[in-house]
């Protein structure tokens, strides 16, 4: 189990990566910090999340890939200015965290924005080495690449953890 430190550590990784890149210009920002005060903290920011989850997971499946990593952005934005403090909590938070993270990760593929995509699958890694979806996405990512090498590896990991998963 994942202690409260490394979930705070995720989570300001997920900030660093949503909100420090070039993903949101500040003036969204403060909108949407403006936005997040007035949600009960932190179930209201949680169940929006999902909501915003769910949003980007509908717009995807319509093939607006950039719509989807809008509404996944969102959600992730969201997701960093919830105060986790209970144990329950912190499980939603970082089921989430990873569901968007390997969503936006999906997206990249899609755009073929390969590099993204296995930064984004690598941070979900880094705390679930045993996440079978995040390993064939940065597989995926890294084949197209030309990195067959690294491929190889997260792939025969992702054989070892799951070896009936085709």
């Amino acid at each position: 189990m994942i202690s409260m430190e490394e979930c705070e550590k995720f989570n300001g990784e997920l900030r660093d990566l949503l909100i420090e890149g070039e993903n949101l210009d500040w003036e969204d920002v403060g909108c949407l910090f403006e936005y997040i005060s007035t949600f009960e903290n932190p179930k209201g920011i949680l169940e929006h999340v999902k909501e915003c989850k769910d949003e980007g997971n509908l717009v995807c499946k319509k093939g607006d890939v950039d719509g989807a990593l809008e509404k996944y952005g969102f959600g992730g934005v969201f997701l960093t200015r919830a105060a986790i403090k209970r144990e329950e909590d912190k499980a939603i938070f970082l089921d989430l965290a990873s569901s968007i993270l390997l969503n936006m990760a999906a997206c990249m593929l899609k755009k073929k924005e390969f590099m993204q995509a296995g930064q984004l699958c690598t941070v979900v890694l880094d705390y679930n080495s045993a996440n079978v979806k995040a390993l064939f996405r940065r597989a995926s990512a890294a084949m197209e690449l030309g990195r067959n090498d690294l491929a190889y590896l997260d792939l025969k990991l992702a054989c070892a953890i799951e070896p009936i998963n085709q």
